[in-house]
């Protein structure tokens, strides 16, 4: 199959004039300095150049629309390739245009920064001594006994902010003006001294102290240094990423001085490195290391999930891992059961914002044998080390931890925690039909919402979103009360009752009762709501896992679709989204994106051929972040869904 990658462009109007000129010229966003002595304005100098492939004449014409502080007001137009003169401190935007005789017409937007280039100019002494008298054995110094001199050209010297640190200790801007050094620190020591002005640009001087101590009076106290080292991976033995390491640390019962410190870490990557620094020596301690991943109760958690433990409870096929019992177990009793399956159904439909009575995820120890699955006991969520009489630095190895996702019991969760990132399927989509007839305000109707083509599901799930001003929904039947909630405009269902049913052509998966609050059709109002609920089903296969199936949701009663559509991917997205179709034939495709309220701010029809194709969004066609709707046609086919821009 073909595959053909559109990204759209952001003046349409003039697509097939785009392809017969071009800009010859980057037509990129820029950056300026302020002019040397000022902090108002900087000289700019923007030119940009197009040329004609079709037209005899190489006549071009230009123009320009200059928004300063790119506050939606154009301030200064002009016709001509030039832009030349001083703009004051900002950013600003320019608009071009040029045309040759023929007609044709070209256009790009970037904008154009003028701003402080130039650091605080700083010169700093070549170091300091420091001498140490008993008893304190200590000297402190601050960061303006290094500066000679200091000043910037926009910002007053008082105002310019100053930090230091030990050299290597950190990055970016220090946030200590002092330092201090004691007996420990004897001989030659390495700082930086650092000054910031107003529009943080930074600068630097390397510097040192060198501590003297004439009298042999201060004697290092070699304190204790602990290192705890581990890893942390999930159930399926992936790295587990971005999670917390809390750590207690105390001395034990009959300690001359007590301790008792609470550390907190974040780990980014899934390997740790805990180290505890001035511990005194002589004294006996306890430490108590943990771990907790705070992420959202729904990621990774789907009606998937429930066919899976269903297959487990009914011993059709049970599970491997202790960790799956555990996932399973959202209500820790030590076993899983129905009711399991019923918290688990709460979450998925919205009843529960989160499981009430364990968190999203548990963060235990690794046990010996994952496959005795009934050993619960084997689970410790702790290291607990004792110290004693502690006169040494420490170093403990391999204190790994397991992440488990509650709920998720086939380890899909995304280690992100982003909705949408674990939307990658296997198997090939199904087709769900709903018909499209037009309803005229007021008026009543069922929607029998079935497959395209037969076929025996253990599971599926979908969530539907009304547009609020045009579409009510009455009420769902086909469904136990327990499968659905229906929520003013949105509803999600899912049904999975561990064993394989069949679902031919005629039967419905459920019959939604919708009302027109005004003229419409249905495809105009109804949505998929993808954002939390991915729209999936799943077929047996034998002993193996269930397959998972994404679900497209068509309007109109047409045999034969046109057209099969595809989730937007990735969904969330922050820079491009794609939309891939499947097309029978050569085909002319639509698609639009509104707004919450109904507002149509994106359309374009787009001439594909037939296949595989895929249309590439930027995130730059629509106004800013937030949720949308989008709707893709072809001919009588529709699809549509909830589309996010983070």
């Amino acid at each position: 199959m073909n595959r053909f990658i559109l990204f759209l462009p952001l003046f349409f109007a003039h697509a097939i004039a785009a392809q017969q000129m071009s800009w010859i010229t980057p037509c990129t966003d820029q950056t300026f300095c302020l002019t040397q002595g000022t902090c108002v304005q900087g000289e700019v100098y923007l030119v940009e150049k197009a040329v004609s492939n079709v037209c005899g004449s190489t006549l071009i014409n230009y123009s320009y629309k200059i928004d300063l502080h790119s506050d939606n007001v154009v301030d200064i137009q002009s016709s001509n390739d030039t832009v030349s003169g001083f703009f004051v401190k900002g950013t600003h935007k320019i608009t071009w245009k040029a045309s040759d005789n023929c007609g044709n017409l070209l256009q790009c937007t970037y904008t154009f920064q003028v701003k402080d280039c130039q650091p605080p100019n700083m010169l700093c002494i070549n170091g300091l001594t420091a001498g140490l008298d008993a008893p304190t054995c200590m000297e402190s110094f601050s960061a303006s006994q290094f500066i000679l001199s200091l000043s910037d050209n926009c910002t007053p010297s008082n105002q310019i902010k100053l930090g230091m640190r030990r050299a290597g200790d950190g990055t970016g801007f220090p946030t200590d003006t002092v330092l201090t050094f004691g007996s420990c620190d004897k001989g030659f020591n390495s700082i930086e001294v650092w000054s910031k002005d107003g529009n943080g640009l930074l600068n630097l001087c390397s510097n040192y102290v060198i501590v003297q101590d004439g009298n042999n009076d201060c004697i290092c106290n070699n304190d204790a240094d602990l290192y705890f080292n581990g890893c942390a991976r999930t159930a399926a033995n992936t790295e587990l990423l971005n999670f917390k390491l809390k750590t207690k640390f105390e001395t034990l019962p009959g300690a001359s001085t007590p301790l008792l410190t609470n550390y907190s870490q974040t780990i980014e990557d899934s390997c740790y490195t805990l180290h505890l620094d001035n511990i005194p020596f002589g004294q006996n301690y306890k430490a108590t290391i943990r771990g907790e991943r705070p992420l959202g109760p729904l990621v990774g958690v789907t009606t998937y999930d429930l066919v899976l433990t269903s297959k487990h409870i009914l011993a059709i096929e049970p599970f491997t891992s202790v960790y799956q019992m555990v996932a399973a177990d959202v209500n820790r009793s030590s076993s899983v059961t129905t009711f399991d399956i019923v918290e688990t159904r709460k979450l998925i439909l919205g009843i529960y914002d989160t499981f009430p009575l364990v968190p999203g995820w548990r963060i235990t120890r690794p046990v010996a044998d994952p496959s005795q699955i009934a050993n619960f006991g084997a689970l410790k969520d702790t290291y607990q080390i004792t110290l004693t009489n502690l006169m040494d630095d420490l170093t403990f190895q391999n204190l790994h931890f397991i992440g488990i996702k509650y709920g998720d019991v086939n380890g899909s969760a995304s280690l992100t925690g982003e909705p949408g990132a674990d939307d990658r399927y296997d198997a090939p989509p199904m087709l769900l039909r709903v018909d499209d007839p037009w309803l005229e305000a007021g008026e009543t109707t069922t929607l029998r919402v079935r497959l395209a083509e037969a076929a025996t599901l253990e599971g599926w799930q979908i969530a539907l979103e009304a547009d609020p001003g045009k579409l009510q929904f009455l009420g769902i039947d086909g469904l136990p009360a327990d499968h659905f909630s229906l929520r003013d405009h949105q509803l999600k269902a899912l049904w999975a009752e561990g064993v394989a049913k069949h679902f031919d052509t005629d039967g419905a998966f459920f019959e939604l009762k919708i009302k027109a609050l005004q003229a419409t059709k249905v495809s105009d109002a109804l949505f998929v709501n993808s954002d939390n609920l991915r729209p999936e089903a799943y077929t047996p296969q034998g002993n193996q896992a269930p397959e998972r199936h994404p679900l497209l949701l068509h309007f109109g009663t047409g045999s034969d679709a046109s057209a099969t559509f595809f989730p937007p991917r990735p969904n969330p997205f922050s820079t491009e989204t794609s939309f891939e179709i499947l097309l029978e034939n050569a085909s002319s495709v639509h698609l639009e994106l509104f707004d919450l309220n109904g507002r149509r701010i994106f359309s374009n029809i787009y001439a594909l051929e037939s296949g595989l194709q895929t249309l590439t969004l930027p995130a730059s066609v629509l106004p800013d972040q937030g949720v949308f709707a989008y709707r893709v046609s072809v001919g009588g086919a529709v699809s549509s869904g909830r589309l996010v821009r983070i």
